[in-house]
């Protein structure tokens, strides 16, 4: 089996989509859909699923057709496909039909796991659908979205993307077009690179922009800036809770690039990214670092119910990490 990227996946006689990220699956299947229509407009499309899974469904649909027209047959929930469909596909893997691509596209879990073995075997293609969890797999595909696109990006402005929408890659992809589209002109001229400005703009009132504003703003020592995002936070009904988060995120990152052979490779973080945290850390050393994260591991307890007042925590927190930066 070869792992091929969603965008550059090809038609085949039988292409696997394997994994519980709807949006690539989804995106797999919607760009062979238009390879298969490019190749023949008058390609015949099939879905086998819920009614249309019966047995004998895919020898209906795939078998010689007296016309010759292309045919592609998807399965978009091999995980749930009936037993009888499932070992039909299993005798086809040996002999597919040159004019049929078959795509199998199974979301995740145990069930099928003898065709998906057997798959394996064959050497058919597969996009790996598995989810994006690392903030340096969710920068790389935002900054893949803008170069398809043809658009320049700041990677400063792509962490902010993913600061704020890094939790669904869905929502992440549609705010990347939407900010291609409201920042590029109108008629010929070149579209500036976007930058984290468009992005603050674009995401103003979201709590976890606000949050990594404050995280930013506090680990630069800039106190007073920091106490006003974070009011300004409070006031629009922030929760405490993600903002200690954001703020601990950025102290782990920097914990991580001031340890001894830290590299891109070794912290599994883009090259950009350690370069950026590098020079932040450059204001610390072990002792006020140590303080600074006994400051947010105190916050995160209290936040989370041992503490009376949790905005007073986080405040308290902010001060705490903006003193230790000083007093390095």
């Amino acid at each position: 089996m070869s792992d091929v990227e969603w965008h550059s996946v090809a038609l085949a006689p039988i292409v696997l989509v394997h994994g519980t990220e709807t949006l690539i699956a989804d995106r797999a299947v919607q760009r062979l859909r238009a390879l298969a229509r490019e190749a023949d407009p008058q390609v015949a499309v099939h879905d086998l699923s819920g009614d249309a899974a019966v047995p004998g469904a895919l020898a209906q649909v795939a078998s010689p057709s007296l016309f010759g027209e292309a045919r592609l047959v998807i399965v978009p929930e091999l995980q749930s496909a009936p037993d009888a469909l499932v070992l039909e596909i299993l005798d086809y893997l040996s002999a597919p039909e040159p004019d049929v691509t078959l795509v199998l596209v199974h979301r995740g879990g145990n069930r099928g796991k003898k065709l998906l073995d057997a798959v394996k075997k064959a050497g058919i293609p597969r996009v790996d659908a598995s989810p994006v969890k690392r903030a340096g797999d969710k920068q790389a595909f935002v900054a893949a979205e803008f170069a398809r696109a043809g658009r320049r990006v700041q990677p400063d402005a792509v962490a902010a993307l993913v600061d704020a929408f890094g939790t669904d890659l869905a929502e992440l992809a549609a705010i990347s077009r939407q900010l291609i589209d409201d920042t590029t002109p109108d008629g010929d001229g070149q579209a500036p690179a976007v930058s984290a400005q468009d992005v603050h703009a674009l995401t103003a009132g979201r709590v976890e922009s606000t949050a990594f504003a404050v995280a930013d703003a506090a680990i630069a020592g800039r106190e007073q800036d920091a106490l006003q995002l974070l009011a300004q936070a409070q006031l629009t009904g922030a929760d405490p809770v993600p903002i200690v988060a954001a703020v601990a995120s950025k102290m782990r990152s920097l914990a991580k690039v001031s340890s001894p052979g830290a590299s891109a490779r070794s912290l599994g973080m883009p090259d950009w990214m350690v370069r950026n945290l590098s020079r932040e850390v450059r204001g610390w050393n072990d002792s006020s670092l140590a303080r600074a994260i006994e400051a947010v591991a105190r916050a995160d307890h209290e936040v989370k119910g041992a503490g009376r007042d949790p905005r007073w925590s986080v405040q308290r927190m902010v001060m705490e990490i903006c003193r230790a930066r000083r007093a390095r």
